[in-house]
Formats: structure tokens, sequence, C-alpha cells
């Protein structure tokens, strides 16, 4: 469940006032939750299959994630924009040319538990990481990325492919 802010108290108070009808149906349980009311009402737009998908997304296990991204590269998708992905490998580069480490703002799941290797190997924090990378003003940035599968600056991650690639054994 989402938490409660107080635009959501806003709108509440706005269905009671200018909305009554829509307000009763939500207190009857006619109406499944506060967001689809505040749409019928017109208050809130609609939301669109991408907000959705992003939304859905950034709540997703890396499990699931990573499900998701088997799934449509079977659909045949296109792969991520070359920004996103690794330059061909050098000869102590294990990672085959184009291997993504993120999709989009997201770091996989393969990617995440390099980087915990590499970290565990040379005792740093994610702190540290950054600092080394010179993105000192991220701060805490990669913590979550690592921990919560929070998304990440592009610049960041870019920062990233060029740090795993020198720590790399």
């Amino acid at each position: 469940m989402s938490k409660k802010t107080r635009r959501d108290d806003a709108h509440l108070q706005r269905l009671k006032t200018d909305f009554p009808d829509i307000y009763r149906a939500l207190l009857a349980g006619e109406i499944g939750s506060a967001r689809k009311a505040f749409v019928l009402a017109g208050i809130e737009p609609e939301r669109t299959r991408i907000e959705k998908l992003k939304n859905s997304w950034a709540k997703a296990t890396d499990a699931e994630r990573d499900a998701f991204l088997i799934w449509l590269a079977a659909k045949g998708a296109r792969p991520l924009a070359p920004r996103l992905t690794s330059p061909a490998p050098t000869s102590s580069d294990p990672r085959p040319a184009q291997t993504p480490i993120a999709s989009g703002r997201y770091l996989l799941a393969s990617t995440i538990a390099e980087i915990k290797a590499i970290m565990d190997r040379r005792r740093m924090t994610p702190v540290d990481v950054m600092q080394e990378m010179g993105c000192e003003a991220e701060g805490r940035a990669l913590s979550g990325a690592l921990a919560r599968g929070a998304s990440l600056r592009l610049s960041v991650i870019a920062a990233l492919e060029a740090w795993l690639r020198a720590n790399r054994r």
C-alpha cells in the first residue's frame, strides 16, 4: 500500500466537497482505491502504460527484473542503447562485448553481485566506490542501488562500467 501524502488529504477533501457521489462510492468500497476516485473526478490524470511499467519495474525484485529481461529478449526486443552497455572487452575483461550492466537506470542482479564481490575483496563501502569514481556528490546512491534496487543516474552507471573494468581480476 502506498503511503498517504498531504496531497492525498487535499484530494480527499476536494472529493468530499466537489464530488460527493464519488466520495460516497469510495467510502462504500464501490471504487477500489482513492487513486481511481481521483481519476474519475478528474483530479488526477490516468496513468499511461509506460508510467505503470516504470512503477512496476521499481517495485520488482532483482529476480523478477531478470526474468522479465529474459522474456523480453525471447520476444525479440531490441538490445539496450549502446551508451548503457560495456564497450568491446579487452583481454582482461571477461564480459562479452555489449553485455549491459544495467537496464535503463537500474543495475542488473549480476552487476550488483560483481560490485559486491569487488567491494568485499577490497574491503570497500559503496561510499568509497563512489568517491573512487569521482562521484562524491552522489553520496549514498550506490548503497540504495545495491540494497534496494534503487535507480542511479546514467552518469553514475557509465562511471561504474569503467570502475568495474578497472577492478576485475
